[in-house]
């Protein structure tokens, strides 16, 4: 079996895998659908030592095998990956932070024991049992696979949530943005404002009830402050890795505001402490998820609250990986989902 690894810059290699086995506390997985993460694009395009890099954590399926103590999960479920609940014993867990848990954090850094060799872009999978979420009947393929990295924003909107009529800005919309969109709409923000430099993701974002979604730029800042009020925006989710954007956001949001940060630039930006000291400006970061947040994820979508469809520009075959990752590197599309087939 082949699966496809990134071993350099913007190069794609497919090696050959034995077939997974249901080891005692694995489940083995045929992949439907996977998506591409901005952080395996991001990988993609960089000039990082590789080991190579395991793409592919977005991923959905139906379990073909399953190994003794695979935790609750059946032969036949539809799963998505997701990860461990957390073991309530570790330092973390005793602290009240399970989704820093050490077993968690050994499968994100694939130092667990049942850490595949490779990812998502291959027909099959054998992962840990206790990692999977199943999927319910009436959840359609494409939804679920987008199931993961919407969680990703649910947790981080679950920290630091918009009260009731908030007015909040999103930064970049992209997959992660759009999903902010709609996620601050639900928990109550009573406006919400978008910057995008692309057109067609702008679209996007006020079909999914942006208030304003705009090309970043002086005129963007002067019509959200026309909006907002003159103290500002009252929370800022950070979607976008674009330290223009970033620097627009400190000058839009309130005094005693909050930034918070969900998505990631590899190459790191910068944070104005002066801003941040002399507004009062709260920061806060998220990362990953929760267990037993995907199941939320996946009622949202289920009861039409949360919407994947519009964040999904294309489904292609694994044999043209290499097209999906280009076309979001140039930013031509939301969320492209990989059908491995066999």
């Amino acid at each position: 079996m082949q699966a496809a690894l990134i071993t350099a810059r913007e190069t794609i290699e497919r090696r050959d895998f034995p077939e997974p086995v249901p080891v005692p506390g694995a489940a083995v997985v045929q992949i439907e659908r996977c998506g591409i993460c901005g952080t395996d694009v991001a990988a993609w395009r960089s000039g990082d030592p590789y080991a190579p890099f395991l793409c592919g954590h977005e991923w959905t399926g139906t379990v073909t095998a399953t190994g003794r103590d695979a935790a609750a999960i059946r032969e036949g479920d539809r799963v998505v990956m997701a990860v461990p609940p957390a073991c309530g014993a570790c330092a973390e867990c005793r602290a009240g932070h399970g989704h820093r848990c050490a077993a968690i954090m050994a499968l994100a850094y694939g130092i667990h024991p049942l850490t595949p060799p490779h990812g998502g872009y291959a027909p099959r999978i054998a992962v840990p049992g206790d990692s999977l979420v199943v999927v319910p009947d009436d959840l359609d393929v494409d939804a679920a696979a987008m199931v993961e990295p919407a969680t990703v924003v649910l947790h981080a909107i679950r920290r630091r949530p918009p009260r009731l009529g908030d007015r909040v800005l999103v930064l970049g919309a992209g997959p992660i943005g759009l999903f902010a969109v709609q996620l601050a709409r639900i928990a109550g923000a009573g406006e919400v404002y978008v910057l995008e430099p692309r057109a067609a993701r702008r679209e996007v974002a006020r079909e999914l009830g942006a208030t304003l979604a705009l090309e970043p730029g002086p005129e963007a800042d002067a019509t959200i402050r026309a909006r907002a009020g003159a103290l500002g925006v009252d929370l800022v989710y950070e979607c976008s890795g674009s330290q223009a954007a970033i620097d627009a956001a400190f000058s839009l949001v309130r005094p005693g505001g909050t930034f918070m940060l969900i998505g990631v630039s590899p190459g790191g930006v910068r944070l104005d402490p002066l801003a941040c000291i002399t507004k009062e400006i709260l920061i806060d970061n998220s990362t990953a998820h929760h267990h037993h947040e995907f199941r939320i994820t996946m009622d949202l979508m289920r009861d039409g609250r949360l919407l994947a469809a519009p964040v999904h520009s294309a489904t292609l075959p694994l044999d043209r990986l290499e097209e999906a990752f280009a076309r979001l590197a140039r930013g031509e599309a939301a969320k492209i989902l990989i059908a491995p087939g066999d």
